[in-house]
């Protein structure tokens, strides 16, 4: 594998994102690589789960629990020796990171995932990652489980 120079990771507190970004942190190390972190606020999912009842207050609540998981993110980065950029964008988190990692020129895409299980796995929509897969064609894109 050709030493990737910059590495995306999407970050949203989950159990899995935190592996993810050990994972992010361990190849950073390892490849010498620059490291940007993108957290989502995905208002038009929010929006569709309360049925359109989206106010400016958790809007602005939303904004704040991205903030604060992409301070946390920067911040384990740092323990382990890792400087990183951090970005918070607005949208669906598959359109954003698509975006995010044109702008950015990653060359590597770090994404937490969990297994759906039983009624889950019919009601919900797409695993990330599987979105992903199909947009980025040719790029390079690391699934993390947790352990």
């Amino acid at each position: 594998m050709p030493n990737a120079s910059r590495i995306l990771l999407f970050y949203d507190g989950t159990t899995e994102a935190k592996s993810a970004l050990l994972r992010c942190a361990s190849l950073s190390l390892a490849l010498s690589a620059v490291v940007d972190v993108v957290t989502v606020v995905d208002c038009i999912g929010t929006g569709a789960m309360t049925g359109g009842m989206l106010s400016e207050v958790l809007v602005l609540q939303l904004e704040a629990n991205a903030r604060s998981a992409l301070k946390s993110a920067i911040d384990e980065l740092g323990m382990n020796g890792v400087f990183a950029h951090g970005h918070i964008a607005f949208g669906h988190a598959g359109d954003v990171i698509s975006r995010m990692r044109e702008l950015l020129s990653s060359d590597l895409l770090v994404v937490g995932h969990r297994a759906k299980t039983g009624f889950a796995r019919w009601y919900g929509g797409r695993p990330l990652h599987l979105d992903l897969l199909e947009r980025l064609k040719g790029a390079m894109i690391v699934t993390v489980t947790s352990d």
